[in-house]
Protein backbone atom coordinates (compact mmCIF):
# COMPACT_ATOMS: atom_id res chain seq x y z
CA UNK A 1 0.00 0.00 0.00
CA UNK A 2 1.30 3.74 -1.31
CA UNK A 3 1.65 5.48 1.57
CA UNK A 4 1.79 9.87 0.33
CA UNK A 5 2.99 12.46 2.16
CA UNK A 6 -0.92 13.23 3.33
CA UNK A 7 -2.46 12.65 6.82
CA UNK A 8 -3.48 9.11 7.39
CA UNK A 9 -6.65 8.90 9.05
CA UNK A 10 -8.22 5.45 10.88
CA UNK A 11 -11.47 6.54 9.86
CA UNK A 12 -11.82 3.07 8.13
CA UNK A 13 -9.86 -0.36 8.81
CA UNK A 14 -7.67 0.82 4.95
CA UNK A 15 -4.42 1.07 7.47
CA UNK A 16 -5.56 -1.93 10.37
CA UNK A 17 -3.98 -5.09 9.35
CA UNK A 18 -3.81 -6.23 12.98
CA UNK A 19 -5.54 -4.60 16.14
CA UNK A 20 -6.17 -4.87 19.94
CA UNK A 21 -7.58 -3.55 22.91
CA UNK A 22 -8.09 -0.45 21.12
CA UNK A 23 -11.96 1.17 20.54
CA UNK A 24 -12.63 4.09 18.34
CA UNK A 25 -13.98 7.33 19.39
CA UNK A 26 -15.84 10.01 17.56
CA UNK A 27 -15.19 13.33 18.04
CA UNK A 28 -18.03 15.94 17.31
CA UNK A 29 -17.41 19.35 16.14
CA UNK A 30 -17.62 22.75 18.78
CA UNK A 31 -20.16 25.01 17.28
CA UNK A 32 -18.98 28.70 17.79
CA UNK A 33 -20.47 30.78 20.38
CA UNK A 34 -20.93 33.39 17.81
CA UNK A 35 -23.76 31.41 15.58
CA UNK A 36 -25.47 32.48 13.74
CA UNK A 37 -22.32 33.78 11.43
CA UNK A 38 -24.73 35.04 8.18
CA UNK A 39 -28.38 35.79 9.28
CA UNK A 40 -31.70 36.78 7.43
CA UNK A 41 -30.71 40.85 6.59
CA UNK A 42 -31.49 41.16 3.01
CA UNK A 43 -35.30 41.54 1.42
CA UNK A 44 -34.22 38.76 -0.95
CA UNK A 45 -33.15 36.81 1.65
CA UNK A 46 -36.46 37.25 3.64
CA UNK A 47 -38.08 33.42 3.13
CA UNK A 48 -35.19 31.83 4.00
CA UNK A 49 -31.39 31.26 3.34
CA UNK A 50 -29.91 27.60 3.07
CA UNK A 51 -27.58 25.45 1.77
CA UNK A 52 -23.32 26.81 1.36
CA UNK A 53 -20.64 26.06 -0.29
CA UNK A 54 -18.02 27.57 1.44
CA UNK A 55 -14.51 27.71 0.42
CA UNK A 56 -10.89 29.35 0.96
CA UNK A 57 -9.44 31.68 -1.86
CA UNK A 58 -5.49 30.43 -1.20
CA UNK A 59 -4.03 33.92 -2.82
CA UNK A 60 -6.06 36.09 -0.71
CA UNK A 61 -6.51 33.72 2.61
CA UNK A 62 -10.02 35.04 2.39
CA UNK A 63 -13.18 32.83 3.38
CA UNK A 64 -15.58 32.79 0.57
CA UNK A 65 -19.35 31.63 0.48
CA UNK A 66 -22.49 30.85 -1.95
CA UNK A 67 -25.62 30.29 0.06
CA UNK A 68 -28.80 29.92 -0.89
CA UNK A 69 -31.59 32.41 -0.64
CA UNK A 70 -35.14 32.78 -1.59
CA UNK A 71 -37.58 35.71 -1.17
CA UNK A 72 -41.36 34.58 -1.73
CA UNK A 73 -42.29 31.62 -2.96
CA UNK A 74 -46.22 32.00 -4.00
CA UNK A 75 -48.91 35.10 -4.08
CA UNK A 76 -50.38 33.15 -1.28
CA UNK A 77 -47.06 33.71 0.90
CA UNK A 78 -47.24 37.36 0.35
CA UNK A 79 -51.01 38.86 -1.19
CA UNK A 80 -49.37 42.84 -0.21
CA UNK A 81 -46.08 42.26 -1.65
CA UNK A 82 -46.40 43.76 -5.59
CA UNK A 83 -44.73 41.56 -8.64
CA UNK A 84 -41.53 42.72 -8.74
CA UNK A 85 -39.88 41.68 -5.59
CA UNK A 86 -41.32 38.40 -5.50
CA UNK A 87 -40.09 35.42 -7.36
CA UNK A 88 -40.65 31.85 -7.23
CA UNK A 89 -36.97 30.80 -7.45
CA UNK A 90 -34.19 30.20 -5.21
CA UNK A 91 -30.75 32.21 -6.02
CA UNK A 92 -27.28 31.92 -4.77
CA UNK A 93 -26.07 34.75 -3.08
CA UNK A 94 -22.12 35.31 -2.39
CA UNK A 95 -20.27 36.41 0.82
CA UNK A 96 -17.04 36.66 1.90
CA UNK A 97 -14.87 37.00 5.31
CA UNK A 98 -11.19 37.46 6.29
CA UNK A 99 -11.43 35.31 9.59
CA UNK A 100 -14.37 33.16 8.54
CA UNK A 101 -16.04 34.16 11.37
CA UNK A 102 -17.60 38.03 10.07
CA UNK A 103 -18.92 37.75 7.11
CA UNK A 104 -20.08 40.30 4.69
CA UNK A 105 -22.08 40.98 1.43
CA UNK A 106 -20.85 42.79 -0.60
CA UNK A 107 -23.22 44.33 -3.74
CA UNK A 108 -21.53 41.68 -6.77
CA UNK A 109 -24.70 40.83 -8.04
CA UNK A 110 -23.95 41.88 -12.00
CA UNK A 111 -27.47 42.14 -12.85
CA UNK A 112 -30.96 43.45 -11.42
CA UNK A 113 -33.04 40.83 -9.56
CA UNK A 114 -36.82 40.70 -9.22
CA UNK A 115 -36.54 44.40 -8.39
CA UNK A 116 -33.01 44.70 -6.66
CA UNK A 117 -30.54 46.63 -8.05
CA UNK A 118 -27.61 46.23 -5.63
CA UNK A 119 -27.69 42.77 -4.40
CA UNK A 120 -25.16 40.00 -3.83
CA UNK A 121 -27.12 37.66 -5.95
CA UNK A 122 -24.69 36.10 -8.09
CA UNK A 123 -26.52 32.98 -9.66
CA UNK A 124 -30.54 32.87 -10.53
CA UNK A 125 -31.25 29.00 -9.35
CA UNK A 126 -28.64 26.69 -9.00
CA UNK A 127 -30.42 25.19 -5.62
CA UNK A 128 -27.62 24.29 -3.69
CA UNK A 129 -24.80 25.09 -5.62
CA UNK A 130 -21.56 23.76 -4.80
CA UNK A 131 -17.98 25.51 -5.71
CA UNK A 132 -15.32 23.59 -7.18
CA UNK A 133 -12.15 26.18 -7.17
CA UNK A 134 -10.19 25.06 -9.98
CA UNK A 135 -7.41 27.76 -10.19
CA UNK A 136 -5.14 25.61 -12.49
CA UNK A 137 -7.49 24.86 -15.89
CA UNK A 138 -5.82 26.48 -18.16
CA UNK A 139 -8.65 28.23 -19.71
CA UNK A 140 -8.99 31.77 -17.39
CA UNK A 141 -12.65 31.96 -17.49
CA UNK A 142 -12.99 27.94 -15.42
CA UNK A 143 -11.23 29.20 -12.62
CA UNK A 144 -13.98 27.61 -10.86
CA UNK A 145 -16.24 24.99 -11.61
CA UNK A 146 -19.73 24.27 -10.03
CA UNK A 147 -23.32 22.24 -9.46
CA UNK A 148 -26.79 22.31 -7.91
CA UNK A 149 -29.92 21.74 -8.82
CA UNK A 150 -30.38 21.41 -12.36
CA UNK A 151 -27.36 23.56 -13.42
CA UNK A 152 -23.85 23.85 -13.91
CA UNK A 153 -21.70 26.30 -14.12
CA UNK A 154 -18.30 27.90 -14.78
CA UNK A 155 -16.28 31.15 -13.76
CA UNK A 156 -13.06 32.87 -14.30
CA UNK A 157 -13.82 34.66 -10.34
CA UNK A 158 -16.57 32.42 -8.10
CA UNK A 159 -18.69 35.96 -8.71
CA UNK A 160 -19.34 35.77 -12.65
CA UNK A 161 -20.83 32.55 -13.55
CA UNK A 162 -21.51 31.25 -16.99
CA UNK A 163 -24.43 28.14 -16.54
CA UNK A 164 -25.81 25.88 -18.85
CA UNK A 165 -28.38 22.69 -17.49
CA UNK A 166 -27.42 19.98 -16.02
CA UNK A 167 -29.68 17.08 -17.35
CA UNK A 168 -28.29 14.52 -15.47
CA UNK A 169 -29.11 15.42 -12.16
CA UNK A 170 -32.67 15.09 -12.97
CA UNK A 171 -34.56 16.15 -9.82
CA UNK A 172 -31.66 17.29 -7.46
CA UNK A 173 -33.62 19.66 -4.62
CA UNK A 174 -31.10 19.57 -2.29
CA UNK A 175 -26.90 20.04 -1.86
CA UNK A 176 -24.80 18.74 -4.75
CA UNK A 177 -21.46 18.74 -4.21
CA UNK A 178 -18.88 18.25 -6.99
CA UNK A 179 -15.02 17.15 -6.46
CA UNK A 180 -12.31 16.70 -8.67
CA UNK A 181 -10.92 13.09 -7.60
CA UNK A 182 -8.07 10.87 -9.63
CA UNK A 183 -9.12 13.27 -12.89
CA UNK A 184 -12.55 12.80 -13.05
CA UNK A 185 -15.47 15.36 -11.72
CA UNK A 186 -18.12 13.41 -9.52
CA UNK A 187 -21.04 14.98 -8.57
CA UNK A 188 -23.03 13.32 -5.76
CA UNK A 189 -26.72 14.04 -6.70
CA UNK A 190 -30.24 13.11 -5.15
CA UNK A 191 -31.71 10.04 -6.61
CA UNK A 192 -35.73 9.18 -6.14
CA UNK A 193 -35.92 5.32 -5.28
CA UNK A 194 -39.25 3.65 -5.81
CA UNK A 195 -39.70 1.00 -3.41
CA UNK A 196 -43.16 -0.72 -3.32
CA UNK A 197 -43.87 -0.81 0.50
CA UNK A 198 -43.66 2.70 0.86
CA UNK A 199 -46.19 5.41 0.15
CA UNK A 200 -43.73 8.26 -0.86
CA UNK A 201 -40.64 8.12 -2.94
CA UNK A 202 -37.31 7.22 -0.66
CA UNK A 203 -34.42 9.78 -0.83
CA UNK A 204 -31.34 7.80 -2.28
CA UNK A 205 -27.15 9.55 -2.59
CA UNK A 206 -26.43 9.15 -6.40
CA UNK A 207 -23.20 9.74 -8.73
CA UNK A 208 -22.33 10.81 -11.68
CA UNK A 209 -19.30 11.50 -13.44
CA UNK A 210 -17.39 13.51 -16.11
CA UNK A 211 -14.08 13.23 -17.74
CA UNK A 212 -14.80 17.23 -19.10
CA UNK A 213 -17.48 18.69 -17.13
CA UNK A 214 -19.71 18.38 -20.24
CA UNK A 215 -20.48 14.89 -20.25
CA UNK A 216 -21.94 13.76 -17.61
CA UNK A 217 -22.73 9.92 -17.11
CA UNK A 218 -26.60 8.90 -15.82
CA UNK A 219 -27.38 8.55 -12.28
CA UNK A 220 -25.81 5.82 -10.38
CA UNK A 221 -27.02 4.69 -7.15
CA UNK A 222 -24.23 4.79 -4.61
CA UNK A 223 -26.04 5.22 -1.33
CA UNK A 224 -29.33 4.13 0.31
CA UNK A 225 -30.58 3.42 4.16
CA UNK A 226 -31.55 0.03 5.58
CA UNK A 227 -33.29 -1.94 8.66
CA UNK A 228 -30.14 -0.85 11.01
CA UNK A 229 -30.87 2.68 9.97
CA UNK A 230 -34.34 2.50 10.10
CA UNK A 231 -35.09 2.19 7.12
CA UNK A 232 -38.11 3.13 5.81
CA UNK A 233 -38.25 6.34 8.55
CA UNK A 234 -34.83 7.06 8.10
CA UNK A 235 -33.40 8.70 4.60
CA UNK A 236 -30.61 10.10 3.57
CA UNK A 237 -30.63 14.02 2.36
CA UNK A 238 -27.35 14.17 -0.06
CA UNK A 239 -23.73 13.64 0.61
CA UNK A 240 -21.71 16.25 1.05
CA UNK A 241 -18.43 14.94 -0.21
CA UNK A 242 -14.16 16.54 0.64
CA UNK A 243 -11.04 15.39 -0.49
CA UNK A 244 -9.23 15.04 2.42
CA UNK A 245 -5.56 13.90 1.29
CA UNK A 246 -5.76 10.18 0.36
CA UNK A 247 -9.44 9.79 1.56
CA UNK A 248 -13.29 11.42 0.41
CA UNK A 249 -14.73 12.14 3.72
CA UNK A 250 -18.69 12.07 3.04
CA UNK A 251 -21.01 14.22 5.53
CA UNK A 252 -23.65 12.31 5.51
CA UNK A 253 -27.87 14.06 6.34
CA UNK A 254 -29.88 11.89 7.49
CA UNK A 255 -33.84 12.19 8.12
CA UNK A 256 -35.89 11.33 10.27
CA UNK A 257 -38.92 10.91 9.41
CA UNK A 258 -42.00 10.73 12.00
CA UNK A 259 -43.32 7.44 12.25
CA UNK A 260 -46.94 7.68 10.86
CA UNK A 261 -48.60 6.24 8.15
CA UNK A 262 -48.30 8.00 4.83
CA UNK A 263 -45.44 10.53 6.15
CA UNK A 264 -42.65 11.06 4.01
CA UNK A 265 -41.81 14.97 5.05
CA UNK A 266 -42.07 15.84 8.72
CA UNK A 267 -39.14 14.78 10.52
CA UNK A 268 -34.96 15.51 11.95
CA UNK A 269 -32.19 15.61 11.05
CA UNK A 270 -28.88 15.10 11.85
CA UNK A 271 -25.39 14.37 10.69
CA UNK A 272 -23.04 11.06 9.81
CA UNK A 273 -19.49 10.62 8.34
CA UNK A 274 -18.51 8.35 5.87
CA UNK A 275 -15.52 7.36 4.51
CA UNK A 276 -14.67 6.47 1.04
CA UNK A 277 -11.52 5.66 -1.31
CA UNK A 278 -12.85 5.44 -4.91
CA UNK A 279 -16.38 7.46 -4.54
CA UNK A 280 -18.78 4.74 -5.11
CA UNK A 281 -18.08 2.36 -2.10
CA UNK A 282 -18.99 4.38 1.19
CA UNK A 283 -18.30 3.33 4.92
CA UNK A 284 -19.70 4.34 7.69
CA UNK A 285 -17.71 6.09 10.60
CA UNK A 286 -17.60 5.34 13.87
CA UNK A 287 -20.43 2.85 13.49
CA UNK A 288 -22.89 5.05 12.52
CA UNK A 289 -22.52 7.67 15.37
CA UNK A 290 -23.92 10.82 15.19
CA UNK A 291 -21.45 13.41 14.34
CA UNK A 292 -23.77 16.84 14.51
CA UNK A 293 -26.89 16.45 16.16
CA UNK A 294 -30.01 18.37 15.71
CA UNK A 295 -32.95 18.85 18.74
CA UNK A 296 -35.12 17.09 19.76
CA UNK A 297 -38.75 17.96 18.86
CA UNK A 298 -40.44 20.58 20.81
CA UNK A 299 -42.33 23.85 20.02
CA UNK A 300 -40.94 26.85 17.87
CA UNK A 301 -40.79 29.08 19.93
CA UNK A 302 -38.51 26.83 22.84
CA UNK A 303 -36.25 25.99 19.69
CA UNK A 304 -32.73 27.37 19.10
CA UNK A 305 -31.74 28.77 15.31
CA UNK A 306 -29.97 25.27 14.42
CA UNK A 307 -32.77 22.87 15.80
CA UNK A 308 -32.30 21.26 12.23
CA UNK A 309 -29.05 21.53 10.10
CA UNK A 310 -27.64 20.76 7.23
CA UNK A 311 -23.62 20.81 6.48
CA UNK A 312 -22.24 22.79 3.99
CA UNK A 313 -20.98 21.17 0.58
CA UNK A 314 -16.97 20.83 1.38
CA UNK A 315 -15.09 21.18 5.18
CA UNK A 316 -12.58 23.60 4.88
CA UNK A 317 -9.02 23.24 6.44
CA UNK A 318 -6.98 26.15 7.95
CA UNK A 319 -3.89 26.58 10.33
CA UNK A 320 -4.80 23.29 11.26
CA UNK A 321 -8.14 23.92 11.98
CA UNK A 322 -11.27 22.09 10.03
CA UNK A 323 -14.38 24.76 9.52
CA UNK A 324 -17.85 23.02 9.52
CA UNK A 325 -20.34 25.29 8.34
CA UNK A 326 -23.81 24.66 8.53
CA UNK A 327 -27.23 26.17 8.22
CA UNK A 328 -29.65 25.89 10.59
CA UNK A 329 -33.19 26.28 11.00
CA UNK A 330 -35.79 26.59 14.34
CA UNK A 331 -38.14 24.62 11.75
CA UNK A 332 -38.37 21.03 11.44
CA UNK A 333 -38.32 19.51 7.75
CA UNK A 334 -41.63 19.55 6.32
CA UNK A 335 -43.05 21.61 9.03
CA UNK A 336 -43.44 24.39 6.00
CA UNK A 337 -43.57 28.42 6.51
CA UNK A 338 -44.23 29.52 10.10
CA UNK A 339 -45.74 33.22 9.71
CA UNK A 340 -42.85 35.91 9.43
CA UNK A 341 -43.88 38.06 12.59
CA UNK A 342 -43.30 34.64 14.64
CA UNK A 343 -40.36 32.72 15.99
CA UNK A 344 -39.27 31.55 12.35
CA UNK A 345 -35.55 31.98 11.78
CA UNK A 346 -32.59 30.88 9.09
CA UNK A 347 -28.86 31.34 9.09
CA UNK A 348 -25.32 30.11 8.42
CA UNK A 349 -23.12 28.81 11.66
CA UNK A 350 -19.70 27.50 12.38
CA UNK A 351 -18.84 24.34 13.72
CA UNK A 352 -15.30 23.44 14.32
CA UNK A 353 -12.67 20.31 14.78
CA UNK A 354 -8.80 20.30 15.81
CA UNK A 355 -7.03 19.09 11.76
CA UNK A 356 -7.14 15.38 11.52
CA UNK A 357 -8.81 14.54 14.91
CA UNK A 358 -12.73 13.16 13.29
CA UNK A 359 -12.05 9.57 14.99
CA UNK A 360 -9.47 8.51 17.47
CA UNK A 361 -8.38 5.22 18.95
CA UNK A 362 -7.57 4.52 22.71
CA UNK A 363 -6.88 1.40 24.75
CA UNK A 364 -10.50 0.26 25.84
CA UNK A 365 -8.80 -0.75 29.10
CA UNK A 366 -7.61 2.34 30.47
CA UNK A 367 -4.75 -0.28 32.29
CA UNK A 368 -3.61 -2.41 29.45
CA UNK A 369 -1.75 -1.34 26.04
CA UNK A 370 -3.61 -1.27 23.11
CA UNK A 371 -1.64 -2.04 19.30
CA UNK A 372 -2.25 -1.26 16.04
CA UNK A 373 -0.31 -2.79 13.14
CA UNK A 374 -0.38 -1.50 9.84
CA UNK A 375 -0.21 -3.64 6.44
CA UNK A 376 2.81 -3.46 4.22
CA UNK A 377 3.37 -0.23 3.22
CA UNK A 378 5.75 1.74 0.89
CA UNK A 379 6.67 4.89 2.66
CA UNK A 380 7.55 8.17 1.29
CA UNK A 381 10.75 9.66 2.38
CA UNK A 382 9.93 11.81 5.05
CA UNK A 383 10.16 12.21 8.71
CA UNK A 384 7.13 10.30 10.91
CA UNK A 385 4.67 12.17 12.92
CA UNK A 386 1.74 11.01 15.17
CA UNK A 387 -1.13 13.21 15.52
CA UNK A 388 -2.09 12.29 19.08
CA UNK A 389 -3.33 13.26 22.55
CA UNK A 390 -0.56 12.11 24.92
CA UNK A 391 -0.56 12.72 28.88
CA UNK A 392 1.55 12.58 31.57
CA UNK A 393 -0.17 8.84 32.11
CA UNK A 394 0.17 7.61 28.57
CA UNK A 395 2.77 6.68 26.17
CA UNK A 396 3.10 5.81 22.71
CA UNK A 397 5.91 3.95 20.88
CA UNK A 398 6.23 3.06 17.45
CA UNK A 399 8.05 0.33 16.05
CA UNK A 400 9.13 -0.33 12.36
CA UNK A 401 8.69 -3.85 11.15
CA UNK A 402 9.99 -6.02 8.08
CA UNK A 403 8.24 -8.37 5.40
CA UNK A 404 8.62 -11.05 8.57
CA UNK A 405 6.99 -9.10 11.40
CA UNK A 406 9.93 -8.46 12.81
CA UNK A 407 11.20 -4.86 14.02
CA UNK A 408 13.63 -3.93 11.49
CA UNK A 409 17.45 -3.05 13.50
CA UNK A 410 17.01 0.47 15.33
CA UNK A 411 13.73 0.57 15.07
CA UNK A 412 11.55 -0.86 17.39
CA UNK A 413 9.05 0.38 20.23
CA UNK A 414 12.06 0.43 23.17
CA UNK A 415 14.29 2.49 21.16
CA UNK A 416 11.08 5.07 20.21
CA UNK A 417 10.57 8.35 21.80
CA UNK A 418 8.27 11.50 21.00
CA UNK A 419 9.42 14.88 20.42
CA UNK A 420 6.69 17.91 20.44
CA UNK A 421 6.59 19.03 17.01
CA UNK A 422 3.48 21.14 17.48
CA UNK A 423 0.31 21.24 19.06
CA UNK A 424 -0.97 18.33 17.39
CA UNK A 425 1.33 16.35 16.31
CA UNK A 426 4.64 14.24 17.71
CA UNK A 427 7.86 13.73 15.73
CA UNK A 428 8.41 10.30 15.89
CA UNK A 429 12.26 8.92 16.37
CA UNK A 430 14.67 6.55 17.48
CA UNK A 431 17.56 6.15 19.56
CA UNK A 432 19.57 9.74 20.97
CA UNK A 433 21.66 12.26 19.53
CA UNK A 434 23.94 11.77 17.62
CA UNK A 435 22.57 8.44 16.47
CA UNK A 436 19.02 9.40 16.12
CA UNK A 437 17.25 8.04 13.47
CA UNK A 438 14.24 8.83 11.57
CA UNK A 439 12.32 7.01 8.62
CA UNK A 440 14.28 8.29 6.06
CA UNK A 441 17.24 6.60 7.33
CA UNK A 442 15.25 2.97 6.46
CA UNK A 443 16.45 1.73 2.86
CA UNK A 444 14.27 3.31 0.05
CA UNK A 445 11.81 1.49 -1.24
CA UNK A 446 11.19 -1.49 1.05
CA UNK A 447 8.18 -2.08 2.22
CA UNK A 448 7.65 -1.81 6.14
CA UNK A 449 4.96 -1.75 8.91
CA UNK A 450 4.24 0.21 11.49
CA UNK A 451 3.20 -1.10 14.87
CA UNK A 452 1.59 1.27 17.33
CA UNK A 453 1.47 0.52 20.83
CA UNK A 454 -0.55 2.61 22.76
CA UNK A 455 -0.99 2.94 26.85
CA UNK A 456 -3.35 5.57 27.45
CA UNK A 457 -3.99 8.73 25.72
CA UNK A 458 -5.64 8.86 22.23
CA UNK A 459 -3.79 8.67 18.34
CA UNK A 460 -5.73 10.10 15.68
CA UNK A 461 -3.58 10.04 12.57
CA UNK A 462 0.23 9.29 11.21
CA UNK A 463 1.52 11.34 8.52
CA UNK A 464 5.09 11.14 7.07
CA UNK A 465 6.17 15.14 6.44
CA UNK A 466 8.16 15.92 3.88
CA UNK A 467 11.57 17.52 5.19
Amino acid sequence: MNISHHPQLFLDDALIAQSSGLSRRLHQPVRHEANPLIVQDRPWEKRSIGYCSVWLDPQAQRFRCLYLANEYQSKDEAPDVPEGPRTAKYCMCYAESDDGVQWRKPPVGPWPYAGHHEHNIVIAGGHGFCVLPTPDDPDPQKRYHGLGGDIIGCSPDGIHWRTMPFDAAGKNDTCSTIIRWQDRYLAFVRIQVRDPNWSGVMRGVALCTSDDFEHWTDKETIFTTDAEDGYPWTQPYGLCVSVYGDLLIGMLPMLHLDREEGNNMLGDMDVQLMVSRDGRRWDRAADRACWLDSEPPRPPQNRSWDARLYPSTTLVKRNDRIHIYYTGSNLRHGEGRIDPTGPWRHGIGLATLPADRFVGLRPSDPGREGILQTPMLKLANGRLTANAQIGNESELRVAVLDERGQPVEGFDQDQCRLIRHDSLRYRVVWGREPSMRELSDLRPGVPAALRFALSGGELFAFQVVRF
